[in-house]
């Protein structure tokens, strides 16, 4: 009866996994294609840029809200709290560390911090003191890695606005690149730089990314047809069909089968990212959380 009971877990487990590893499997064959061949066209490109943008600036306004508030309540616990009071070596701590942050950053303003109901609360224990230094860390770590990633998605949707703009004047400007982040190339190489770049920027960086989803498509439908066909006796896979035309060249053999199995697992932990924050975890300098950092070394 036991072994029955085992048997017929084990057996269920196995089949949840792996029902998600072909959900997971299946939406990234199609989403990562689609999304290459989207983000070809600049039109799309800026509207999703324009819709991220805003999201961003939301979060950047809360994130810089609170690390306001954080601060204030540290610095009134600070002012409140006697010389002479036991707990005053650990508000010293956070009284350091509060100034480290403020000099790495003297151009940031704090503006409109806000007590909360129970911000006041925190000179009672030392327990009390440790919640109030994650608390200002906490903010200041969500505060500059919204400003990061705020940064950076700025920066990608103002390099659009300037492809966008010079495949507009090309005419005007000589097929040349002219970039609004710095000044023209000087010296005999330069126009032929700029040239290169608008080339590059303009024409052939969108091409090769449709025919680059064009591939990941076929490869997507290859999979797929592969998959949908392993019972027949016919072999319809066509990496079946590439691994015995290689026949013995063993570098060959492990190319064709390495190429469609990375490609799988890239669609699987695509669609597993998605899914972990609606979003990817994604390296932010000096400010990458900890439950991003580990997701992404796992």
């Amino acid at each position: 009866m036991d072994g029955g009971i085992v048997g017929f877990a084990m057996a269920c487990s196995n089949t949840f996994g792996l029902v998600t590893g072909a959900f997971l499997l299946g939406f990234g064959l199609s989403e990562i294609p689609r999304n290459i061949w989207k983000n070809a066209y600049w039109s799309h490109r800026q509207k999703v840029l324009s819709h991220r943008v805003a999201k961003m600036a939301v979060k950047l306004d809360n994130a810089h809200q609170e690390y306001s508030n954080a601060i204030v309540v540290a610095q009134a616990t600070s002012n409140q709290m006697s010389k002479r009071d036991i707990l005053r070596p650990y508000m010293d701590i956070i009284d350091n560390m509060l100034s480290q942050m403020l000099r790495e950053d003297p151009s940031f303003k704090p503006s409109g911090g806000r007590f909360g109901e129970n911000d006041m609360d925190y000179d009672t224990d030392d327990k009390s003191m440790a919640t109030l230094r994650r608390q200002l860390r906490r903010a200041h770590e969500e505060y500059y890695r919204g400003k990061s990633e705020y940064m950076t998605c700025v920066m990608e949707a103002l390099k659009l606005e300037d492809t966008i703009k010079n495949y507009e004047r090309r005419d005007a400007s000589g097929w040349k690149y002219v970039s609004s982040f710095r000044d023209r190339r000087s010296g005999t190489l330069g126009p032929i730089l700029d040239t290169i770049e608008f080339i590059w920027q303009c024409i052939l960086r969108k091409q090769l990314q449709k025919a680059f989803a064009v591939i990941l498509g076929c490869m997507s439908a290859a999979i797929l047809l592969a998959e949908a066909t392993l019972l027949p006796s016919v072999d319809l896979s066509l990496f079946s069909i590439l691994i015995k035309v290689v026949g013995k060249q063993e570098v060959l053999v492990q190319v064709a089968a390495f190429v469609p199995l990375m490609y799988m697992f890239i669609c699987t932990y695509y669609s597993l990212f998605k899914i972990g924050m609606l979003m990817f975890y994604s390296l932010t300098p000096r400010q990458t959380s900890s439950v991003s950092l580990l997701m992404i070394c796992s």
